[in-house]
């Protein structure tokens, strides 16, 4: 396939790298998203979690950016996670326009409960491959998101 045509087959397609990492984000989101409901909790709201996990006290803002997702999309999660009582919405002694989102120890056993799921998808996602391959793909997928951190300019 040349580099300035259009696939001409779903051979060539299946063979352009980013149509598969497009496509398996999204059949791997439905997945997640499929095994995680046994645990009530969806991908969003398991995102949120692991952040807050490790950098509590975030806006939605911030978790939005952390977590791939829409700010209108987080904050609906972020709503529907506080009714639930597993995060908490605090405003910080040091600056009362801040509005923080917090974990709850409901909150940390969710994460905890769940993540076996997360564990149980990356082994069948990852069957058939060796731990070099999985790095391989790691440092390649590290290096195609440093690429698109870096770029400003996508004319050329």
């Amino acid at each position: 396939m040349s580099k300035s045509n259009p696939p001409k087959s779903y051979e060539e397609l299946e063979h352009y790298l980013p149509y598969l990492v497009n496509r398996l984000a999204n059949l791997g989101q439905a997945a997640q998203n499929r095994m995680l409901q046994a645990n009530k909790i969806n991908l969003v709201s398991l995102r949120t979690l692991s952040i807050l996990a490790i950098e509590d006290g975030l806006t939605i803002n911030e978790i939005a950016e952390r977590t791939f997702s829409e700010q209108s999309s987080t904050s609906r999660a972020i709503d529907a996670m506080v009714s639930q009582d597993i995060v908490e919405r605090r405003t910080p002694d040091h600056d009362q326009r801040r509005r923080e989102v917090r974990l709850t120890s409901k909150g940390r056993a969710q994460l905890h409960d769940s993540w076996p799921s997360m564990e149980q998808y990356f082994e069948k996602v990852t069957a058939g491959t060796t731990p070099e391959d999985r790095e391989t793909c790691r440092a390649v997928l590290a290096q195609m998101l440093e690429n698109l951190a870096q770029s400003n300019n996508w004319s050329s």
